[in-house]
C-alpha cells in the first residue's frame, strides 16, 4: 500500500510539472516580440515648424530593426538612415513592449539603445559609451504618427 502511494504521488508529480510546462510554454508563445509587435508602426518627434523633426520606424528585422529620417531645415529634406548603416546591431533583448539594441563595432565605443512602447508613446533611450564607459545618456518621446514614410521628402 505504501510503495502504491508513493507512486501516486510520484505521478501526480509529473503530472503537475507536465501541465506547468505547458501552460508556461503557451504563454511564451503568445507573446510577440517588441519587433513583431511593433513592426511597420511610424514615430514622430518635433515638427518642421519648430526646425527639428525626426521619424523612426520600427521595422521586424533583428538586422535591421529601425530606420530614421531627420529633417534638413536648410534643404528642406529628410536625411534617411538606416541602423544597420552604422554598424551591425545586435539585439540584446527583445520583449512584446520593450527592446534593447547594442548599436556598434567591436571596438569600446557603442551605443545601447532601449524602446519601450506605451499605447501611442514611444520612449528611446540611447547611451552612449566611449572606451567602455558611458559618456551621455539621451533620452526622447516619439508619437505614434499616421504620417507615410513615402511622402517625406528624402535629400539626394
Amino acid at each position: 500500500m505504501k510503495n502504491q502511494i508513493l507512486k501516486f504521488k510520484a505521478l501526480l508529480l509529473i503530472a503537475v510539472m507536465a501541465v506547468s510546462l505547458h501552460a508556461c510554454s503557451d504563454d511564451n508563445e503568445d507573446e510577440k516580440s517588441f519587433l513583431e509587435a511593433h513592426g511597420g508602426s511610424f514615430w514622430k518627434f518635433g515638427d518642421q515648424d519648430m526646425g527639428l523633426t525626426i521619424y523612426a520606424q520600427i521595422n521586424n528585422s533583428e538586422s535591421n530593426p529601425f530606420e530614421i529620417w531627420l529633417y534638413d531645415v536648410i534643404n528642406e529634406c529628410y536625411l534617411y538612415e538606416k541602423i544597420s548603416n552604422e554598424g551591425s546591431p545586435e539585439v540584446l533583448e527583445n520583449r512584446e513592449n520593450k527592446i534593447e539594441i547594442r548599436i556598434g563595432e567591436e571596438t569600446g565605443d557603442y551605443g545601447i539603445l532601449t524602446m519601450t512602447v506605451s499605447g501611442d508613446i514611444l520612449r528611446v533611450e540611447l547611451d552612449s559609451y566611449e572606451d567602455g564607459e558611458m559618456v551621455e545618456e539621451e533620452k526622447f518621446i516619439l508619437n505614434r504618427s499616421s504620417d507615410n514614410a513615402n511622402d517625406l521628402n528624402v535629400c539626394d
